[in-house]
């Protein structure tokens, strides 16, 4: 490429970026220009900043208090970082090659130009700075060794963005498919959200108590046991001084011990996961530099170079096999001769056949469930359930609390119906809205409206009952009950279901919300029907009572009569489902009638803007 090429290119970017902000309007372009003034001004703190700890704290650290604070900086850059990652998860080329291909330039030069173009970020421009400022300050302090840092950082800035550009390159080449590109926004924005509770586990966890908590109450016994001898006048003032004293030496000395080896115990630990972690060998290197060691800062300057062009070579080859039609998405070339023929017994997806109920039900079911586990709506559905799963359930494995025995029955229900709420409020609750245009499909079938219904409700049951039964065996597993209270808590999350059903085929009739196509926002919002859906979560733990009468019918024989020890739950239990089971029949046919009767209107609802 030569001089007038790169110029008339990158004039040419310039240009694309004034446009991109003419489209975006004022308000855009305004919101733009104060976060950047912002991320200017941030600069120059944080590089002021970093100059003054640079130059006055750091050069009496001790290297593993280097190692500390760089691992710190590291983890809040690629914090920032990977947010700004979200918010542009596809790579958009800013000069598209298939447009530049047949002019005299290199790929290579446009490519160079484009990847040059992202790293135009605002986390770059505002932490950056504070990085450079931390080593020119203990440069400036009089260590020179320090200036080998700045290579290393260059090359870690490499790394990180070559690693982030060939990342963006390899989902753009998936998500060249909408469907396929709505569910991978949906897995890496889900992925992040869980990154983002591991400090909220940790915390629950609190893997740094190690044991103090006891070892306070053990202390406190024995003072309280002092005080007493000294109040019952068994010992003498001066005994119960000299007691005190040792008892507040002893516990001192423990915990400056305990402090010594947690100390030692977070030394070793970040030694190694700078280790073993390539963002972490800056930290490495830099410590190294403090203690006079240029090894470590070397190594990790070629490391990370090697890294960083390694990654930008692959990125280079995925977006040339990308614009030449032969990358497929899946690390491989387009297959030059026909697909293999598929076996004619193999039973597919569709296919299926569910036991117990009629061929129409088991039709919609199969292709409702199909339909879920595609689009990317069910998948930001299971978000929150999921989320919800992983943070109780290690609140539940690391509570130190044990709860009476008579309510844990009560707390493997509510963790199972309250998985089965979360996730079937959207799923069963208007289940006509995510159908869309396809609920014509239904409407011009000739099956019965009654089996239509109970499909959906059959193809959501693997969803919600799925989670419901996975955080019942937690729970069961964490707070082990009487034998008999496991099937009889089943039972209890299958009327739950049930129950919700009958409420969500109501409520997706009399109150259908159109869904915009992969997402979770209506594309039209009326009062009524929100409205409606905020009193039908109000009043559905009132429907969960009938379902709960069998335990509470248990406790109080136990406790007024003296029975215990017998299934009462577990019998009136399965008694209630077997009610609750003809009661839905009953319901579904009454509800297919209403459907039957409304399916013109909930078809002008759901199609007004699903098109």
């Amino acid at each position: 490429m030569t001089r007038e090429h790169l110029l008339a290119f990158l004039w040419l970017r310039w240009r694309l970026r004034v446009n991109q902000f003419r489209k975006a309007g004022p308000v855009n372009a305004f919101f733009f220009i104060a976060f950047s003034i912002f991320a200017l001004f941030a600069a120059v703190g944080l590089l002021v900043a970093g100059l003054l700890v640079g130059l006055l704290v750091m050069p009496r650290a001790s290297p593993a208090v280097q190692l500390l604070v760089w691992d710190g900086v590291i983890v809040v850059f690629l914090f920032f970082w990977s947010i700004g990652l979200l918010t542009d998860i596809q790579r958009a080329e800013g000069l598209a090659l298939d447009k530049v291909l047949h002019l005299p330039v290199s790929p290579s030069g446009a490519f160079l130009i484009n990847y040059l173009s992202s790293l135009s970020s605002l986390t770059l421009i505002a932490l950056i700075p504070g990085m450079v400022g931390l080593i020119l300050g203990q440069v400036f302090a009089g260590s020179l060794y320090m200036l080998l840092a700045l290579p290393l950082l260059v090359a870690f800035i490499l790394m990180v963005t070559a690693v982030t550009y060939q990342f963006q390159g390899w989902l753009a080449s998936l998500m060249t498919n909408p469907r396929r590109r709505r569910t991978v926004i949906v897995l890496v924005t889900a992925s992040f959200i869980l990154l983002t509770q591991l400090p909220n586990l940790l915390n629950i966890a609190r893997p740094w108590d190690d044991g103090r908590r006891d070892e306070l109450n053990r202390v406190n016994e024995r003072r309280n046991s002092n005080q007493a001898d000294v109040n019952a006048k068994q010992i003498t003032p001066e005994e119960y001084l000299r007691r005190s004293k040792e008892i507040d030496k002893e516990f001192g000395d423990r915990r400056q011990e305990q402090s010594q080896r947690k100390w030692e115990q977070v030394k070793r630990t970040a030694s190694f996961v700078s280790l073993v972690l390539p963002p972490g060998w800056l930290a490495l290197g830099v410590s190294g530099l403090s203690s006079g060691s240029v090894v470590p800062a070397l190594l990790g300057t070629l490391g990370l170079g090697l890294i960083g062009a390694f990654s930008l070579r692959r990125a280079y080859r995925t977006t040339i096999r990308l614009y030449t039609g032969e990358f497929t998405g899946q690390g491989q070339c387009a297959p030059t001769k026909s697909s293999p023929p598929t076996d004619p017994n193999r039973l597919r997806l569709a296919e299926w056949r569910l036991p117990w109920v009629s061929e129409h039900a088991s039709a919609v079911a199969v292709a409702a469930f199909r339909s879920l586990i595609r689009a990317p709506e069910s998948k930001m559905a299971l978000v929150a359930p999921v989320i919800l799963l992983v943070v109780l359930g290690g609140a539940s494995v690391s509570a130190k609390q044990e709860p009476p025995a008579v309510i844990r029955p009560l707390m493997a229900f509510g963790a199972g119906a309250m998985m089965v709420i979360i996730c079937g409020a959207q799923l069963l609750g208007n289940q006509f809205g995510y159908d869309r245009a396809g609920f014509r499909a239904f409407v011009l079938s000739p099956v019965s409206r009654r089996e239509i219904l109970l499909g959906k409700n059959l193809a959501v049951a693997p969803i919600g009952l799925g989670l419901a039964l996975a955080m019942w065996l937690l729970v069961g597993i964490v707070y082990p009950m009487r034998i008999d209270h496991y099937p009889a808590t089943i039972a209890q999350v299958v009327c739950a279901y049930l129950v919700f059903c009958m409420l969500g085929n109501a409520l997706s009739i009399v109150a259908p919300i159109p869904m915009a196509a992969g997402s979770m926002q209506p594309a039209q919002v009326k009062l009524v029907p929100v409205l409606l859906q905020m009193l039908f979560l109000m009043l559905l733990p009132l429907a969960m009572i009938p379902v709960l009468l069998p335990f509470g019918i248990e406790v109080l024989l136990a406790e007024f009569a003296g029975v215990r020890g017998v299934p009462v739950s577990l019998g009136l239990s399965l008694i209630v489902l077997v009610v609750v089971v003809f009661v839905y029949r009953a319901v579904l046919t009454w509800e297919g009638n209403w459907l039957a009767a409304k399916e013109q209107t909930v078809l002008e609802v759901v199609t007004s803007k699903g098109e």
